[in-house]
């Protein structure tokens, strides 16, 4: 019980409590023989059963101060430890108070939790409103911590007004931090916006983590403009990293501009990662081009990978036609491997529509 109260006094924020529990953990968790920690062993456990009470008991008392919108305004700003406060701004966002808009934003520029700003930029996405940009842009310029700006780019994609697209635009490229380029990235896509385009491709051709340009390829895919096609189709031609590689495939089968057939054709047969390989398969079945077939009937023949021969073998019964028919027919008949004989039957049965036979020569008498 004393550990309970101890753990429970520094969540609710009791004076010098925080110190006396983890003074009490490094008690527990201190060097010792064998014997010795096996002996402490019960007593950490219970230190730790008794520290995850507490933060529940300290939720529910937390959630008992804040059982109206007024009432979690009036915690978030005058709330004595960082956790109720933290707690009144998810709340706030979660029920959607338009009220406390003045409030979060007032949280956000001035609490000292990095935490609680966070959350405060989070909140103020989830409200949707007008008035939330300006603070969220400030947040996304000028927080000294990268997960508040974070936050606040990633609220600003459900409020994709042009400012913040601009905002956004500039942080995806020249953020110091990556985890801020990464949602800023994310964001970009998630607006839908044109106009963030440039940089988002920009990213993906120049960013110096695979993550950031991992999310752009994927961001692209929902993004029309200029240079859209253009740096995927040179992501996928010339990025080291096979996921980055991956992912530009995919979104490529997104794209209606035809020319993205012919890289896509390129990558089915001559990138050396499967993964690779398996992407550019997908995305030809999605865009139908029979320009496609005979290098899938390759594929399906003589890939290494059984993975990518079986996303070769769904690519033609999504195309279709006649020549692609025969191949599946035979595919599903006399493939040494049985898992190909499997995909190519599961195939033919699922895209039977657009699988026409050919015509079978007549037989002379």
């Amino acid at each position: 019980m004393r550990v309970l109260t101890v753990a429970g006094g520094a969540l609710r924020g009791g004076p010098g409590a925080l110190g006396r529990t983890f003074g009490r953990w490094n008690a527990l968790a201190a060097p010792g023989s064998r014997r010795e920690r096996r002996a402490r062993r019960p007593a950490m456990l219970a230190w730790i059963a008794a520290s995850l009470l507490a933060c529940l008991c300290a939720r529910q008392a937390f959630a008992a101060d804040c059982d109206s919108g007024t009432a979690c305004i009036t915690q978030l700003q005058f709330g004595e430890t960082r956790a109720q406060r933290e707690f009144a701004a998810r709340m706030l966002g979660e029920r959607r108070v338009a009220a406390a808009l003045p409030a979060l934003a007032d949280a956000l520029k001035k609490d000292e939790g990095d935490f609680v700003r966070a959350l405060a930029a989070r909140s103020l996405g989830l409200l949707g409103l007008p008035d939330a940009v300006p603070p969220l842009i400030e947040a996304l310029r000028s927080d000294k911590q990268a997960p508040v700006r974070a936050a606040a780019a990633t609220a600003l994609a459900r409020l994709a007004t042009p400012e913040a697209v601009a905002v956004l635009s500039v942080a995806a490229r020249g953020d110091g931090d990556y985890e801020v380029r990464l949602a800023a990235v994310a964001a970009l896509g998630e607006s839908g916006s044109s106009a963030g385009a440039a940089a988002v491709a920009g990213a993906l051709g120049g960013d110096g983590r695979r993550e950031v340009r991992i999310k752009a390829a994927e961001a692209l895919m929902r993004l029309q403009g200029a240079g859209v096609a253009d740096a995927l189709k040179k992501a996928l031609a010339e990025d080291k990293d096979p996921d980055v590689r991956a992912r530009a495939a995919q979104s490529m089968g997104e794209l209606s501009d035809p020319a993205q057939t012919e890289p896509l054709l390129t990558a089915l047969e001559g990138d050396r990662e499967p993964a690779v390989r398996q992407a550019a398969a997908l995305s030809l079945g999605k865009r139908r081009d029979e320009k496609a077939v005979a290098a899938l009937i390759r594929v399906v023949q003589r890939d290494a990978s059984l993975e990518v021969r079986q996303e070769a073998a769904v690519a033609l019964g999504r195309i279709g036609g006649p020549v692609a028919s025969e191949a599946l027919t035979y595919f599903s008949e006399h493939s040494v491997f049985p898992q190909i004989r499997r995909t190519a039957a599961e195939v033919i049965e699922e895209y039977g529509a657009r699988l026409k036979p050919s015509p079978k020569p007549a037989l002379g008498r």
